[in-house]
């Protein structure tokens, strides 16, 4: 039986044969170690005459590696580089193998539909396929279960992908003692034309990003299947692609710990609308996603630079939607050439070229401005309770000035920066309401997602 990857997070070695597209005659035999931290090729000869010279980690790079493992799995190592020898061994490492298909390199558009499982996807989407009822005098209990996968949600024609659909279906195990079912739930990617390994990383990431948004916890995909159309008459290829999560499984919770379970968009018919358009702004919006998100994924004690990045995405998010210009371009551009022309000739060089680029700059509003018309969008009550205070005028000016005391370090530094406990629970606040304006602009109501923001803050 061939050798099937279905879990990014599992370990194992593969046995076989390795060679280079370009020559095919001149292979060698070796050990494929895939872990959570790398992915190790270990070769008894060299496959190319560079790696009997090479010198130093990465000196020398190989884009494509084939090889056919002893249960003659097939297996492309993509993007792999020198890691070091002992005597004729060659140790290679790897970012990206794909287990199941050959092809001679990542840059082609190969992929026609991936299949991809997330952790803690099943308990976000709590789909119940197996239910219990009363047995009679022959049967202590009665169980009722779907022999058909549940479709939960289906968004059509989003930006390169012609269809996206979330379904969950059981997953039997059985043994003389034991039959154990298990809900998997999987996205399905369809893609309008075949694509290329990299669009396919970059739509299972922000799947990613958006599910740990709403469960707020970080997400990482466990595996992903692709359906590849090698060539354009012949069948469809089934492999399972892996790349080193380099993190640890994220932690179990259960749906009622998440911030918005997937239970609760069905509820209000919100889920598809938020997809979709996640997806469609998501080009957009991803600096903020991405300084939102480095608060998620990065949990340790660093409150200061947690603030600094909440600060940003604000900035960011208000410059991206609303842009924000004191003056139209035509008009500064005026008064900038005016106040460069007035800077003294005998100034120095250097200030000179620092008061030429702050001028540049000049026209964006501060962020005190963006605060106050972000913040004019939402109503005062929830406002107020997410930001701990019934005062957002006052609010806003602690948040600017802790922002420039930590950008410059002049001026008095703000109590709260003494207390990390305080700085935590501000950060907690800065990000649910920063939450509350990004899924009010993806379109949902401002009192559904208001209410589990509130019960969601875990303050100290």
């Amino acid at each position: 039986m061939k050798y099937e990857a279905e879990e990014m997070f599992a370990e194992f070695t593969l046995n076989g044969v390795w060679w280079i597209p370009s020559n095919p005659d001149g292979s060698a035999y070796g050990t494929l170690s895939y872990s959570v931290d790398r992915i190790k090729l270990r070769l008894d000869r060299a496959l190319t005459p560079e790696l009997n010279t090479a010198h130093g980690v990465g000196s020398v790079k190989i884009p494509v590696i084939l090889g056919r493992a002893n249960d003659r799995s097939m297996i492309t190592v993509l993007k792999a580089f020198y890691w070091g020898s002992n005597g004729n061994e060659i140790d290679l490492l790897a970012n990206e193998i794909v287990v199941g298909a050959h092809f001679d390199g990542d840059a082609r558009a190969l992929v026609r539909e991936a299949v991809v499982g997330f952790s803690n996807l099943e308990e976000w989407t709590a789909c119940q396929l197996v239910h219990q009822s009363a047995g009679d005098e022959d049967v202590r209990a009665r169980f009722s279960v779907s022999k058909e996968s549940r479709l939960n949600l289906q968004v059509s024609e989003l930006p390169y992908l012609k269809r996206l659909t979330l379904s969950t279906d059981l997953q039997v195990s059985h043994n003389p003692v034991e039959t154990k079912l298990t809900n998997k739930s999987r996205f399905t990617l369809e893609f309008n034309q075949p694509a290329t390994l990299e669009t396919v990383v970059e739509s299972v990431r922000s799947l990613a990003n958006l599910l740990a948004l709403l469960m707020d916890e970080p997400v990482q995909p466990t595996n992903i299947r692709l359906v590849m159309q090698l060539d354009p008459s012949g069948p469809d290829v089934f492999a399972n692609y892996a790349i080193p999560p380099r993190a640890s499984l994220p932690k179990k919770i259960l749906e009622f710990e998440m911030l918005l379970p997937f239970g609760d968009l069905r509820q209000t018919n919100t889920a598809e609308t938020l997809f979709s358009n996640w997806f469609q702004r998501e080009q957009i919006l991803r600096p903020v996603y991405d300084l939102l998100l480095s608060t998620v994924y990065s949990l340790g004690p660093y409150v200061q630079s947690t603030f600094l990045s909440l600060a940003q995405a604000f900035e960011s998010f208000h410059r991206k939607i609303y842009e924000g210009k004191y003056l139209s371009d035509e008009e500064y551009s005026g008064i900038r050439n005016a106040l460069v022309d007035a800077i003294p000739v005998s100034t120095d060089e250097k200030l000179s070229a620092k008061l030429r680029a702050m001028l540049q700059y000049g026209n964006e509003l501060s962020l005190k401005s963006r605060l106050e018309y972000l913040f004019e969008g939402v109503r005062q009550d929830h406002i107020n309770n997410l930001s701990g205070t019934d005062d957002s005028r006052r609010f806003i000016r602690m948040l600017v000035e802790i922002r420039n005391y930590l950008t410059h370090y002049e001026s008095q530094k703000p109590s709260i920066l003494e207390s990390t406990i305080e700085m935590y629970n501000l950060n907690r606040r800065l990000r649910s309401l920063l939450m509350l304006l990004i899924f009010k602009h993806l379109g949902l109501p401002e009192d559904f997602v208001y209410l589990p923001l509130v019960g969601h803050l875990r303050l100290f």
